[in-house]
């Protein structure tokens, strides 16, 4: 399969989940690098317009609204969208069904994807199905070679803006403690308060309280629980790109396997994940900013349950606010690398 002509247009649809989109930035570069006569369209969820905004790896930004991503019909609507692109190649991230059926629908001349879910015959080009966990980076240069380019993996990017929030003249600590995928990835609140009250008092880090609007009250009320100050994000200036301005001010980042952990590798902040229910492989990237986190004698790890089946929730559970201390710190030291845990017999 080759492009029509150096000039083509493609079109990238983008991943769905956060986290996933700042993987394949490294994508978006080495088309840019590789292509440098081709328009470039980045296509996803409306919200990651600000995300992406000041990458020079793509031209133009095209979003999906929620009527292009959800109910019934959403593939039809989403192809009409995708037609006004005008693309001559789609490369289609996403493994879905209906992301395979709306370009070719919009009558995309070259459609590449990987075979899952019975869409073969909607692709022109089929990738192998994903073998196992395996850095999204990785897997998403696998995108190159039926263009005929060179696979490359460079480093994600993101570029930060400057912050509408106040900022105290303080070491600053991000903290994500959310998960869009569910309460299995999250700490129980008490182990995340006595943490960063420590953190605060040992260390005089204050922390910066992450995530999405729908975790604002919850947010809310983890700082009224806190002895130390905490910086909370104002609703009326959030967003993704507020998010990025925080978090390249930040000294250090607490998270989740979320997508703060991937914006913070992308915009070089040290960054301590803790992970239980995913496996630390499906995002092993910019590692020489990451601790990582996780209780490796527990034969439950990488179950991938949204809710944890178990009583006690032991990978989240058994982890201490003194854990996190000294992982946190860790962290921050130059010489703190991670290599990604072996895939163990109960990882799945």
């Amino acid at each position: 399969m080759t492009l029509p002509n150096p000039g083509s247009t493609l079109l990238v649809r983008l991943p769905n989940p956060l986290g996933d989109v700042v993987m394949a930035t490294p994508l978006l570069r080495a088309l840019r690098r590789q292509l440098p006569q081709a328009r470039i369209l980045a296509c996803g969820d409306a919200s990651f317009g600000p995300l992406l905004d000041g990458l020079d790896s793509y031209d133009a930004f095209l979003p999906l609204d929620a009527a292009a991503r959800r109910g019934r019909g959403a593939w039809r609507r989403q192809a009409a969208l995708l037609r006004t692109a005008r693309a001559d190649v789609a490369l289609l991230l996403p493994n879905s069904w209906s992301t395979a059926a709306a370009a070719w629908r919009a009558r995309i001349p070259l459609r590449v994807g990987r075979r899952a879910q019975g869409r073969g015959l909607l692709l022109h080009h089929r990738l192998p199905p994903i073998p196992g966990p395996a850095p999204m980076t990785e897997l998403y240069a696998d995108f190159l070679t039926p263009l005929g380019l060179q696979r490359e993996v460079p480093h994600a990017e993101l570029v930060a803006g400057v912050p509408r929030t106040r900022l105290p003249d303080a070491p600053l600590l991000g903290v994500a403690p959310g998960a869009a995928f569910g309460p299995s990835k999250q700490l129980p609140d008490a182990t995340l308060i006595t943490a960063l009250d420590l953190l605060h008092a040992e260390h005089g880090l204050v922390p910066v309280l992450l995530g999405a609007p729908r975790e604002q009250r919850w947010l809310a009320e983890l700082a009224a629980r806190m002895q130390a100050p905490v910086v909370l994000v104002d609703p009326g200036s959030g967003g993704l790109d507020e998010a990025k301005a925080l978090l390249a001010r930040c000294d250090a980042l607490l998270a989740m396997d979320n997508g703060a952990r991937h914006m913070a590798a992308a915009l070089g902040v040290p960054q301590l994940a803790v992970y239980g229910p995913t496996h630390p492989a499906w995002s092993a990237h910019a590692l020489e900013h990451t601790r990582l986190l996780r209780r490796e004698e527990l034969d439950c790890l990488a179950c991938h349950h949204k809710r944890c089946p178990l009583p006690d929730h032991p990978c989240m559970r058994r982890i201490t606010p003194r854990d996190l201390v000294d992982g946190l710190l860790a962290a921050t030291r130059p010489a703190a690398g991670a290599t990604p845990p072996q895939k163990k017999s109960g990882d799945r």
